[in-house]
């Protein structure tokens, strides 16, 4: 229920506060004065669209803050906690909807003091208050509209089933989308799939786990310079061992040194480190010929082996051109590859599944919508005589109402579609409400189908904007009697022009427009007394200091 409404810099409005309680709240007040712009000031703090040019002029900022008393809303409290708004202790059973408008085009909305994106502020508002006006009444010729009407009069149990039959429409859609990826994609999935089964194929052909080709330059080189490495080997041997053309062999001299030096320590011991150093040169080159003579003889001319080398790294070098730029890259993209492979070739063999899957979940689509089309030809029935009850209490005594439920194509709500059909005259049939009602009509039955859903709705606020425009004579009175008695149950809010709707209020308030030459503000005043035997009085239309009429109106408020 709402609380009050605090409204600052908005269209004529400098600072405003009212306060709302329970039952029927009416605002009235003189063609012009600014009724609608409270109205909207309520919609603009429950997330409705707002514009810059509705911040008063020579103002930066507007604030629009409604609060409401939730009590132990289940809905709103789940709606709070999925937006991550758990409320605190501190904050009772109140809910603090503010919005913050400025020139630049942006607005900051809050949820009790914390700052919410638009999205979260629109989904708690939306449970808190249901706005009727003329807009309202042409949604109610939308057979979506009257579709979720009647599924909201059928409660909670046609609620669950409506909500399993559109989660088994989406899983049922879903499988039907992957059936027609799977097919759309199956010529290029299968050229995919061949390509790579050949690279892998070739790949893992050159065996290339564990090479080292390093390892393989270093003995095609060695097996294509196998002659000059054995030449080079036996000259430097013959060189240590043997010694040019009449010189001396390396090792010989060196041997010689070393002889003559150890007679030279004798005779100066100083020449110990050149004796060392001669000794540790022998043994060096002695050494350096035991490996070039291995080396020698482990040097083949093998032409075969160098082929054999030689084509080795030709693969290397193909593969390294075609898939990676080094070995280990190749190898990474085969491992790649393969993981690709096998991903692709289980979405191929999914196709068998899948096509049972659009069929299993098909059937539970079906079987859900079944479940949900005979609970609301069973709900459309009540539906029906209970808004022809209502109509009739509101001086409509010749209409015919019903509620047409057929069979449509499969969507997310089920497979029936609605249409709400009236009759307004005797001996004329049922026509789509769309096609024959009038704007009176329209309200009338607008306010029939409020009237009875009030029941079935958590919603404990309504708003009506000048629903009875255009309707006059004892239809009026009804029309006051039945928002009088839905005040009683929800609370309920309307703006009016008709004095006999004003009467039946449990608040009344004046909505006035005055000036002090410069500035217009609009303003609101509570009526008690007096005050409101005034105001009825010029609702009335006749001289407001008249016994006759002033009689009239206190009757009309007994």
């Amino acid at each position: 229920m709402l609380v009050s409404l605090y409204i600052q810099n908005f269209g004529l409005i400098d600072t405003l506060e009212v306060e709302m309680v329970s039952g029927l709240n009416v605002l009235t007040g003189e063609t012009g004065a600014g009724k609608s712009i409270i109205v909207e000031a309520l919609k603009v703090s429950l997330g409705g669209k707002c514009q810059a040019d509705m911040i008063r002029t020579g103002r930066e900022r507007a604030l629009v803050q409604s609060v409401f008393e939730v009590g132990k809303s289940t809905a709103v409290f789940y709606k709070l906690t999925a937006n991550g708004l758990e409320p605190g202790e501190q904050e009772g059973d109140l809910l603090i909807m503010s919005r913050e408008l400025n020139r630049q085009g942006r607005n900051t909305c809050r949820i009790n003091g914390r700052v919410v994106n638009l999205s979260a502020f629109r989904e708690v508002s939306a449970l808190l208050v249901e706005m009727h006006g003329q807009h309202d009444q042409q949604a109610l010729l939308s057979t979506e509209k009257q579709l979720g009407l009647l599924d909201r009069y059928g409660g909670p149990d046609l609620a669950a089933l409506v909500v399993e039959t559109e989660t088994a429409y989406r899983n049922w859609q879903a499988a039907i989308r992957r059936q027609e990826e799977i097919i759309s994609g199956s010529r290029e999935r299968q050229q995919r799939i061949d390509m790579l089964e050949y690279q892998i194929k070739e790949i893992n052909a050159a065996g290339l786990a564990g090479e080292d080709e390093t390892e393989l330059y270093q003995k095609r080189n060695k097996l294509a310079n196998a002659e000059r490495i054995g030449q080079l080997a036996a000259s430097v041997l013959q060189k240590i061992f043997h010694g040019p053309d009449h010189c001396p062999a390396a090792i010989d001299l060196l041997g010689r040194s070393k002889n003559e030096l150890e007679e030279l320590c004798r005779y100066l011991p100083d020449s110990q480190n050149c004796l060392e150093n001669i000794h540790s040169a022998l043994c060096l080159v002695e050494d350096a010929a035991r490996d070039l003579a291995a080396c020698r003889e482990s040097v083949e001319i093998d032409p075969e082996e160098l082929g054999r080398v030689e084509e080795r790294l030709a693969l290397i070098e193909k593969l390294k051109r075609k898939y990676a730029a080094t070995l280990t890259g190749v190898l990474e993209y085969c491992e790649q590859i393969s993981f690709e492979l096998e991903k692709l070739q289980t979405l191929e063999n999914q196709s068998v599944d899948v096509e049972q899957q659009v069929l299993d979940n098909e059937e539970k689509y079906l079987k859900s919508a079944g479940k949900t089309s005979r609970l609301r030809l069973e709900t459309a029935a009540k539906l029906e005589k209970a808004v022809q009850n209502e109509l009739r209490e509101m001086e409509m005594l010749q209409v015919d109402f019903a509620v047409e439920l057929t069979t449509g194509e499969p969507t997310p709500a089920g497979t029936d579609s609605l249409q709400f059909l009236f009759s307004p005259n005797p001996g004329e049939p049922l026509k789509p409400l769309a096609k024959i009602a009038s704007g009176g009509e329209l309200s009338r039955v607008m306010l029939a189908l409020r009237s009875v859903l009030a029941v079935a709705d958590e919603t404990q606020t309504l708003v009506f904007d000048e629903i009875d425009v255009g309707i006059g004579g004892r239809t009026i009175h009804a029309i006051a009697e039945r928002l009088e008695e839905l005040g009683r149950q929800r609370q309920v809010i309307c703006i009016t022009h008709a004095a006999a709707v004003a009467a039946c209020a449990s608040n009344h308030y004046l909505v006035a427009k005055s000036t002090d030459g410069q500035r217009t503000v609009t303003t609101l005043k509570h009526l008690g007394g007096e005050e409101r035997v005034r105001e009825l009085s010029r609702m009335v239309g006749g001289i407001e200091d008249s016994k006759l009429l002033t009689g009239y109106v206190r009757k009309m408020l007994k």
